[in-house]
Protein backbone atom coordinates (compact mmCIF):
# COMPACT_ATOMS: atom_id res chain seq x y z
CA UNK A 1 0.00 0.00 0.00
CA UNK A 2 1.10 3.37 -0.30
CA UNK A 3 0.99 5.73 2.04
CA UNK A 4 -2.17 7.62 0.66
CA UNK A 5 -3.89 4.71 0.86
CA UNK A 6 -3.04 3.50 4.57
CA UNK A 7 -4.02 7.13 5.63
CA UNK A 8 -7.49 6.21 3.74
CA UNK A 9 -8.07 3.13 5.71
CA UNK A 10 -8.34 5.36 8.59
CA UNK A 11 -10.40 7.83 6.49
CA UNK A 12 -8.10 10.73 6.88
CA UNK A 13 -6.62 12.36 3.45
CA UNK A 14 -2.76 13.21 3.34
CA UNK A 15 -1.23 13.46 -0.51
CA UNK A 16 2.04 14.92 -1.85
CA UNK A 17 2.64 17.92 -3.98
CA UNK A 18 3.03 15.42 -7.54
CA UNK A 19 0.83 13.18 -8.32
CA UNK A 20 3.84 10.48 -8.93
CA UNK A 21 4.42 10.30 -4.97
CA UNK A 22 0.81 9.94 -4.55
CA UNK A 23 0.43 7.04 -6.34
CA UNK A 24 4.24 5.12 -5.49
CA UNK A 25 5.36 6.61 -1.96
CA UNK A 26 5.14 3.57 0.79
CA UNK A 27 6.48 3.83 4.48
CA UNK A 28 9.48 2.33 3.55
CA UNK A 29 9.83 5.30 0.94
CA UNK A 30 9.36 7.26 4.50
CA UNK A 31 11.37 5.81 6.96
CA UNK A 32 14.08 4.92 4.69
CA UNK A 33 14.27 8.73 3.68
CA UNK A 34 14.14 8.42 -0.11
CA UNK A 35 11.38 10.49 -0.59
CA UNK A 36 13.45 13.59 -2.05
CA UNK A 37 11.19 16.31 0.03
CA UNK A 38 13.04 19.13 1.69
CA UNK A 39 13.56 18.92 4.78
CA UNK A 40 11.73 21.71 6.77
CA UNK A 41 14.14 21.55 9.36
CA UNK A 42 13.38 25.21 10.95
CA UNK A 43 10.01 24.12 11.69
CA UNK A 44 10.73 21.68 14.15
CA UNK A 45 10.74 24.65 16.61
CA UNK A 46 7.92 26.02 15.44
CA UNK A 47 5.63 27.23 18.59
CA UNK A 48 1.99 27.36 16.48
CA UNK A 49 -0.96 26.00 18.21
CA UNK A 50 -0.63 23.16 15.49
CA UNK A 51 -1.41 19.26 16.42
CA UNK A 52 0.12 16.58 15.01
CA UNK A 53 -2.44 15.72 12.71
CA UNK A 54 -2.68 18.81 11.34
CA UNK A 55 0.81 19.27 10.64
CA UNK A 56 0.72 15.80 8.97
CA UNK A 57 -2.56 16.34 6.48
CA UNK A 58 -2.25 19.93 6.27
CA UNK A 59 1.03 21.52 6.01
CA UNK A 60 3.26 17.97 4.93
CA UNK A 61 1.00 17.77 1.50
CA UNK A 62 2.31 21.74 0.85
CA UNK A 63 6.37 20.34 1.11
CA UNK A 64 8.13 21.07 -2.01
CA UNK A 65 10.08 18.17 -4.02
CA UNK A 66 14.41 18.51 -3.47
CA UNK A 67 15.59 15.48 -5.13
CA UNK A 68 13.72 13.43 -7.40
CA UNK A 69 12.24 10.14 -5.21
CA UNK A 70 14.36 7.07 -4.68
CA UNK A 71 16.99 8.39 -6.20
CA UNK A 72 19.34 9.12 -3.02
CA UNK A 73 18.93 8.90 0.82
CA UNK A 74 17.58 12.28 1.72
CA UNK A 75 16.85 12.44 5.80
CA UNK A 76 14.21 14.19 6.81
CA UNK A 77 12.56 13.75 10.39
CA UNK A 78 9.03 14.61 9.50
CA UNK A 79 8.36 11.34 8.19
CA UNK A 80 8.54 10.18 11.79
CA UNK A 81 6.43 13.06 12.96
CA UNK A 82 3.92 11.33 10.25
CA UNK A 83 4.81 7.77 11.68
CA UNK A 84 4.08 8.36 15.15
CA UNK A 85 0.58 9.91 13.48
CA UNK A 86 -0.06 6.74 11.98
CA UNK A 87 0.87 4.91 15.44
CA UNK A 88 -1.78 6.86 16.79
CA UNK A 89 -4.46 6.07 13.95
CA UNK A 90 -4.00 2.34 14.03
CA UNK A 91 -2.70 2.12 17.92
CA UNK A 92 -5.94 3.90 19.30
CA UNK A 93 -4.02 5.90 21.62
CA UNK A 94 -1.18 8.74 21.84
CA UNK A 95 1.86 7.83 20.39
CA UNK A 96 4.02 8.64 23.65
CA UNK A 97 1.09 6.65 25.20
CA UNK A 98 2.41 3.11 23.01
CA UNK A 99 5.56 3.85 22.97
CA UNK A 100 5.75 3.44 27.12
CA UNK A 101 3.60 0.90 27.44
CA UNK A 102 5.51 -1.63 24.53
CA UNK A 103 8.99 0.07 25.14
CA UNK A 104 10.03 1.91 28.00
CA UNK A 105 8.02 0.09 30.61
CA UNK A 106 8.37 -3.40 28.93
CA UNK A 107 11.82 -2.92 29.48
CA UNK A 108 11.98 -1.35 32.98
CA UNK A 109 13.28 1.67 31.67
CA UNK A 110 11.86 3.69 34.54
CA UNK A 111 14.27 6.67 34.55
CA UNK A 112 13.27 7.79 30.35
CA UNK A 113 9.96 9.31 29.35
CA UNK A 114 9.38 12.08 26.28
CA UNK A 115 10.25 15.73 26.50
CA UNK A 116 6.61 16.77 26.57
CA UNK A 117 6.16 14.98 29.69
CA UNK A 118 9.89 15.73 31.63
CA UNK A 119 9.88 17.44 34.75
CA UNK A 120 12.81 19.14 34.10
CA UNK A 121 12.82 21.28 37.35
CA UNK A 122 12.84 18.35 39.55
CA UNK A 123 15.14 17.20 37.38
CA UNK A 124 17.56 19.77 38.16
CA UNK A 125 16.74 20.05 41.76
CA UNK A 126 17.53 16.85 42.48
CA UNK A 127 20.99 16.59 39.92
CA UNK A 128 19.73 14.06 37.64
CA UNK A 129 19.43 16.11 34.48
CA UNK A 130 22.78 17.14 32.33
CA UNK A 131 23.37 20.73 31.71
CA UNK A 132 23.87 21.98 28.35
CA UNK A 133 25.89 25.07 27.11
CA UNK A 134 25.92 27.10 24.25
CA UNK A 135 29.56 27.36 23.40
CA UNK A 136 30.95 31.00 22.21
CA UNK A 137 32.09 31.33 18.89
CA UNK A 138 35.85 32.31 20.20
CA UNK A 139 35.33 29.30 22.50
CA UNK A 140 36.03 31.20 25.49
CA UNK A 141 32.90 31.28 27.00
CA UNK A 142 29.97 28.94 27.64
CA UNK A 143 26.23 29.57 27.99
CA UNK A 144 24.32 27.32 30.13
CA UNK A 145 20.76 26.51 28.41
CA UNK A 146 17.30 26.18 30.19
CA UNK A 147 15.18 23.38 30.62
CA UNK A 148 12.61 25.24 28.74
CA UNK A 149 14.48 25.62 25.44
CA UNK A 150 13.81 21.68 24.82
CA UNK A 151 10.02 22.05 25.47
CA UNK A 152 9.15 23.17 21.92
CA UNK A 153 9.72 19.60 20.34
CA UNK A 154 6.68 17.96 21.90
CA UNK A 155 4.65 17.07 18.51
CA UNK A 156 7.89 15.98 17.04
CA UNK A 157 8.47 13.88 19.65
CA UNK A 158 8.37 10.64 17.54
CA UNK A 159 11.82 12.37 15.55
CA UNK A 160 13.32 13.07 18.63
CA UNK A 161 11.71 13.68 22.17
CA UNK A 162 12.80 11.54 24.34
CA UNK A 163 14.79 11.96 27.53
CA UNK A 164 16.73 8.87 29.23
CA UNK A 165 19.70 7.71 30.70
CA UNK A 166 22.69 6.27 29.99
CA UNK A 167 21.12 2.86 32.21
CA UNK A 168 18.03 2.84 30.77
CA UNK A 169 19.74 2.97 27.14
CA UNK A 170 21.97 0.02 27.95
CA UNK A 171 18.75 -1.86 28.13
CA UNK A 172 17.45 -0.99 25.38
CA UNK A 173 20.81 -2.26 23.75
CA UNK A 174 20.81 -5.32 25.41
CA UNK A 175 16.92 -6.21 24.35
CA UNK A 176 18.23 -5.07 20.80
CA UNK A 177 21.06 -7.81 20.68
CA UNK A 178 18.60 -10.21 22.55
CA UNK A 179 16.23 -9.91 20.01
CA UNK A 180 18.75 -10.25 16.87
CA UNK A 181 19.80 -13.47 18.59
CA UNK A 182 16.30 -15.05 18.93
CA UNK A 183 16.50 -14.99 22.84
CA UNK A 184 12.56 -16.05 24.16
CA UNK A 185 11.69 -13.25 25.96
CA UNK A 186 12.40 -10.49 23.32
CA UNK A 187 10.58 -7.75 23.24
CA UNK A 188 10.42 -7.76 19.40
CA UNK A 189 10.77 -11.76 17.51
CA UNK A 190 14.21 -11.98 15.25
CA UNK A 191 12.32 -11.83 12.22
CA UNK A 192 10.94 -8.62 13.03
CA UNK A 193 14.20 -6.40 14.64
CA UNK A 194 16.30 -8.50 11.37
CA UNK A 195 13.89 -6.40 9.15
CA UNK A 196 14.23 -3.38 11.18
CA UNK A 197 18.26 -3.90 11.08
CA UNK A 198 18.77 -4.68 7.22
CA UNK A 199 19.42 -1.98 5.12
CA UNK A 200 17.13 -0.66 2.94
CA UNK A 201 18.43 2.27 1.12
CA UNK A 202 22.43 3.11 0.25
CA UNK A 203 23.49 5.96 2.14
CA UNK A 204 26.40 7.23 0.22
CA UNK A 205 27.20 9.92 3.02
CA UNK A 206 28.18 9.92 6.59
CA UNK A 207 25.64 11.14 8.99
CA UNK A 208 26.72 14.28 11.26
CA UNK A 209 30.78 13.86 10.55
CA UNK A 210 31.01 13.74 6.62
CA UNK A 211 34.95 12.27 7.64
CA UNK A 212 35.12 8.98 5.81
CA UNK A 213 36.87 6.68 8.31
CA UNK A 214 38.35 4.18 6.16
CA UNK A 215 41.19 1.93 5.62
CA UNK A 216 44.11 2.55 4.35
CA UNK A 217 43.84 6.03 5.31
CA UNK A 218 42.96 5.35 8.82
CA UNK A 219 43.98 2.25 11.23
CA UNK A 220 40.34 0.95 11.01
CA UNK A 221 37.13 0.98 9.13
CA UNK A 222 34.21 2.74 10.35
CA UNK A 223 31.77 3.33 7.69
CA UNK A 224 28.10 3.86 6.96
CA UNK A 225 26.90 1.74 4.54
CA UNK A 226 23.33 2.02 4.57
CA UNK A 227 19.64 3.44 6.36
CA UNK A 228 17.16 0.61 7.57
CA UNK A 229 13.75 2.11 9.57
CA UNK A 230 15.40 3.98 12.37
CA UNK A 231 18.67 2.58 12.10
CA UNK A 232 21.89 3.40 10.09
CA UNK A 233 23.63 -0.03 9.47
CA UNK A 234 27.75 0.05 9.02
CA UNK A 235 30.44 -2.02 9.40
CA UNK A 236 33.52 -1.83 12.28
CA UNK A 237 36.60 -4.14 11.84
CA UNK A 238 34.45 -6.12 10.05
CA UNK A 239 31.73 -6.39 12.39
CA UNK A 240 27.96 -5.30 11.12
CA UNK A 241 26.95 -2.15 13.59
CA UNK A 242 23.41 -1.09 13.73
CA UNK A 243 23.39 2.94 15.40
CA UNK A 244 22.51 6.30 15.05
CA UNK A 245 22.82 9.71 16.62
CA UNK A 246 21.64 13.15 16.71
CA UNK A 247 21.52 16.18 18.14
CA UNK A 248 19.39 19.49 19.63
CA UNK A 249 19.80 22.76 21.66
CA UNK A 250 22.66 21.86 23.40
CA UNK A 251 22.35 17.92 23.15
CA UNK A 252 24.20 15.57 20.75
CA UNK A 253 23.66 11.22 21.42
CA UNK A 254 25.09 8.73 19.52
CA UNK A 255 24.31 4.81 19.85
CA UNK A 256 26.38 2.20 18.14
CA UNK A 257 25.42 -2.00 19.29
CA UNK A 258 27.88 -4.67 17.11
CA UNK A 259 24.99 -7.30 17.92
CA UNK A 260 27.19 -10.47 16.89
CA UNK A 261 29.78 -9.25 19.58
CA UNK A 262 26.77 -8.24 22.05
CA UNK A 263 28.41 -4.74 22.68
CA UNK A 264 27.50 -1.77 22.34
CA UNK A 265 27.80 2.11 23.27
CA UNK A 266 26.14 5.10 24.13
CA UNK A 267 27.42 8.50 24.27
CA UNK A 268 25.87 12.25 24.71
CA UNK A 269 27.52 15.47 25.09
CA UNK A 270 26.82 19.32 25.30
CA UNK A 271 28.03 21.71 22.80
CA UNK A 272 26.58 24.15 20.19
CA UNK A 273 23.89 23.00 17.90
CA UNK A 274 24.19 22.64 13.96
CA UNK A 275 28.53 22.37 15.28
CA UNK A 276 30.03 19.67 12.84
CA UNK A 277 32.97 19.21 15.71
CA UNK A 278 30.43 18.28 17.94
CA UNK A 279 29.53 15.42 15.90
CA UNK A 280 33.72 14.65 15.02
CA UNK A 281 33.73 14.18 18.84
CA UNK A 282 31.52 11.48 18.83
CA UNK A 283 32.50 9.21 17.16
CA UNK A 284 36.14 8.78 18.62
CA UNK A 285 34.96 8.28 21.38
CA UNK A 286 32.67 5.36 20.41
CA UNK A 287 35.65 3.88 18.64
CA UNK A 288 37.83 4.11 21.42
CA UNK A 289 35.13 2.47 24.13
CA UNK A 290 34.42 -0.54 20.93
CA UNK A 291 38.06 -1.36 20.81
CA UNK A 292 38.21 -1.55 24.37
CA UNK A 293 35.50 -3.96 24.26
CA UNK A 294 36.73 -6.17 22.06
CA UNK A 295 39.92 -6.14 23.62
CA UNK A 296 42.08 -4.73 21.21
CA UNK A 297 44.33 -2.04 21.40
CA UNK A 298 42.83 1.19 20.54
CA UNK A 299 44.48 3.08 17.76
CA UNK A 300 42.60 6.60 18.66
CA UNK A 301 44.67 7.72 21.45
CA UNK A 302 43.56 10.61 23.88
CA UNK A 303 45.91 13.08 21.74
CA UNK A 304 44.46 11.95 18.57
CA UNK A 305 41.08 11.68 19.44
CA UNK A 306 40.91 15.42 19.98
CA UNK A 307 42.48 16.35 17.26
CA UNK A 308 40.68 14.04 14.74
CA UNK A 309 40.61 13.50 12.01
CA UNK A 310 44.09 14.90 12.26
CA UNK A 311 46.84 13.39 11.71
CA UNK A 312 45.06 11.42 9.42
CA UNK A 313 43.23 13.99 6.96
CA UNK A 314 43.12 17.73 7.34
CA UNK A 315 40.28 18.38 9.64
CA UNK A 316 37.80 20.13 7.10
CA UNK A 317 35.02 21.76 7.57
CA UNK A 318 31.20 21.98 5.64
CA UNK A 319 28.27 24.08 5.41
CA UNK A 320 27.63 27.69 5.53
CA UNK A 321 27.38 28.08 9.37
CA UNK A 322 29.65 30.90 10.69
CA UNK A 323 30.79 28.81 13.78
CA UNK A 324 34.78 29.93 15.16
CA UNK A 325 35.66 33.39 12.78
CA UNK A 326 34.70 36.70 13.96
CA UNK A 327 31.89 37.65 12.16
CA UNK A 328 31.66 40.95 10.67
CA UNK A 329 28.35 43.11 11.52
CA UNK A 330 27.47 46.34 10.38
CA UNK A 331 24.05 48.18 10.55
CA UNK A 332 22.16 48.17 6.61
CA UNK A 333 22.03 51.00 4.71
CA UNK A 334 19.12 53.02 4.09
CA UNK A 335 18.11 52.51 0.61
CA UNK A 336 18.48 48.86 1.87
CA UNK A 337 16.69 48.83 4.45
CA UNK A 338 13.61 50.74 2.79
CA UNK A 339 13.69 47.88 -0.03
CA UNK A 340 13.16 44.96 2.54
CA UNK A 341 10.69 46.25 4.67
CA UNK A 342 7.62 44.25 4.25
CA UNK A 343 5.50 41.36 5.27
CA UNK A 344 6.69 37.75 3.11
CA UNK A 345 4.73 34.85 3.24
CA UNK A 346 5.36 31.16 2.63
CA UNK A 347 2.50 28.40 2.54
CA UNK A 348 4.04 26.61 5.68
CA UNK A 349 6.09 29.14 7.71
CA UNK A 350 4.85 31.78 9.75
CA UNK A 351 4.57 34.95 8.32
CA UNK A 352 7.62 36.75 8.02
CA UNK A 353 8.19 40.53 9.06
CA UNK A 354 10.77 43.08 8.29
CA UNK A 355 10.41 46.58 10.02
CA UNK A 356 12.19 49.49 10.98
CA UNK A 357 12.72 49.89 14.81
CA UNK A 358 14.58 53.05 16.08
CA UNK A 359 18.02 53.00 14.23
CA UNK A 360 18.02 49.14 13.56
CA UNK A 361 15.93 46.71 10.86
CA UNK A 362 13.97 43.95 12.65
CA UNK A 363 13.40 40.38 11.82
CA UNK A 364 10.13 38.46 12.96
CA UNK A 365 9.39 34.93 12.04
CA UNK A 366 7.05 32.61 14.82
CA UNK A 367 9.20 32.16 18.08
CA UNK A 368 12.19 33.75 15.74
CA UNK A 369 13.53 37.23 15.76
CA UNK A 370 16.78 39.08 15.69
CA UNK A 371 18.02 42.21 13.79
CA UNK A 372 19.00 42.50 10.24
CA UNK A 373 22.68 43.50 9.06
CA UNK A 374 24.95 44.17 5.78
CA UNK A 375 25.76 41.22 4.03
CA UNK A 376 28.93 39.60 2.78
CA UNK A 377 27.76 39.66 -0.35
CA UNK A 378 25.35 41.15 -3.44
CA UNK A 379 21.87 40.79 -2.80
CA UNK A 380 22.34 39.43 0.84
CA UNK A 381 21.80 40.40 4.42
CA UNK A 382 22.66 38.34 7.31
CA UNK A 383 19.79 38.32 10.79
CA UNK A 384 21.74 37.73 13.28
CA UNK A 385 18.77 35.68 15.50
CA UNK A 386 17.11 35.19 18.74
CA UNK A 387 16.97 31.52 18.10
CA UNK A 388 13.65 30.03 18.79
CA UNK A 389 12.82 29.86 22.40
CA UNK A 390 15.95 31.11 23.24
CA UNK A 391 16.34 32.43 26.71
CA UNK A 392 20.14 32.61 26.73
CA UNK A 393 21.49 36.12 26.97
CA UNK A 394 23.88 35.59 24.30
CA UNK A 395 26.23 38.11 22.99
CA UNK A 396 25.34 39.64 19.62
CA UNK A 397 28.20 38.07 18.09
CA UNK A 398 27.73 34.61 19.50
CA UNK A 399 24.17 34.00 17.69
CA UNK A 400 23.19 32.52 15.26
CA UNK A 401 23.06 33.81 11.97
CA UNK A 402 20.80 33.29 9.23
CA UNK A 403 20.03 35.09 5.63
CA UNK A 404 17.80 37.12 3.58
CA UNK A 405 18.80 37.00 -0.20
CA UNK A 406 16.84 38.80 -2.95
CA UNK A 407 17.54 37.62 -6.55
CA UNK A 408 17.10 41.30 -8.29
CA UNK A 409 14.72 39.88 -10.80
CA UNK A 410 12.01 40.37 -7.64
CA UNK A 411 12.85 43.97 -7.00
CA UNK A 412 10.03 46.26 -8.86
CA UNK A 413 9.06 49.54 -8.28
CA UNK A 414 11.80 50.06 -5.94
CA UNK A 415 10.19 46.96 -3.26
CA UNK A 416 10.80 43.43 -3.03
CA UNK A 417 8.31 41.44 -4.29
CA UNK A 418 10.09 38.00 -3.05
CA UNK A 419 12.96 37.14 -0.38
CA UNK A 420 14.39 34.02 0.34
CA UNK A 421 15.48 33.16 4.22
CA UNK A 422 18.50 30.92 4.41
CA UNK A 423 19.46 29.19 7.44
CA UNK A 424 22.02 26.05 8.61
CA UNK A 425 21.86 25.25 4.63
CA UNK A 426 18.24 25.34 4.02
CA UNK A 427 17.07 28.10 2.26
CA UNK A 428 12.96 28.71 1.49
CA UNK A 429 11.03 31.34 -0.93
CA UNK A 430 9.20 33.65 0.60
CA UNK A 431 6.43 36.72 -1.19
CA UNK A 432 5.15 39.80 -0.39
CA UNK A 433 1.93 39.95 1.22
CA UNK A 434 0.82 36.92 -1.00
CA UNK A 435 1.53 33.08 -2.84
CA UNK A 436 4.77 31.84 -2.90
CA UNK A 437 7.12 30.60 -5.98
CA UNK A 438 9.25 27.81 -5.20
CA UNK A 439 12.74 25.80 -5.38
CA UNK A 440 16.15 26.25 -3.81
CA UNK A 441 18.35 24.28 -1.42
CA UNK A 442 18.55 22.15 1.67
CA UNK A 443 21.18 19.92 3.73
CA UNK A 444 20.49 17.29 6.09
CA UNK A 445 20.55 18.04 9.98
CA UNK A 446 18.95 16.57 12.27
CA UNK A 447 18.12 12.85 13.53
CA UNK A 448 16.87 11.01 16.83
CA UNK A 449 17.33 12.49 19.70
CA UNK A 450 18.21 11.33 23.23
CA UNK A 451 19.03 13.26 26.39
CA UNK A 452 20.93 12.27 29.30
CA UNK A 453 19.19 12.78 33.16
CA UNK A 454 22.21 11.27 35.05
Amino acid sequence: DTLVDIFKKKNVEMSFQGDFRNRTCTLEDALTHRTGIKMYDWLLTDDRDISRAEWVTKFMPLFQQEMEMRSTFYYNNWFYTLAGYLIELFGGKAFEEQVKETIFDALSMDETCFVSDAEFDRLIEENKFAQPYQESRNRTKLYPIPNSAMKYIGVHNPAGGIVSTAGDMAKYMIATIDALGGKDNAILSKEVMTSITDPKMLMGIQLGDPTLIEKPTFNATFKDNGYSYGNIIGTYRGYKYVNHGGSTYGHYSYITVIPSLRIGVFTVISGNNGDIEMWRMQKPMQIYVLDKLMGLEPWLTAETACTFPQPWVENRSTGRIEAKQHVALEPVGREEAELLVGIYKNPVYPVMRIYQKHDSLQFEMGNSNGTVMKGSKENEVKVVLNMPVDPIDLAQEDKMIAYLIYPSQFINSNRLSDLDFEIGGERFAFRRNGSVRYGATTAPLLITFLWLLS
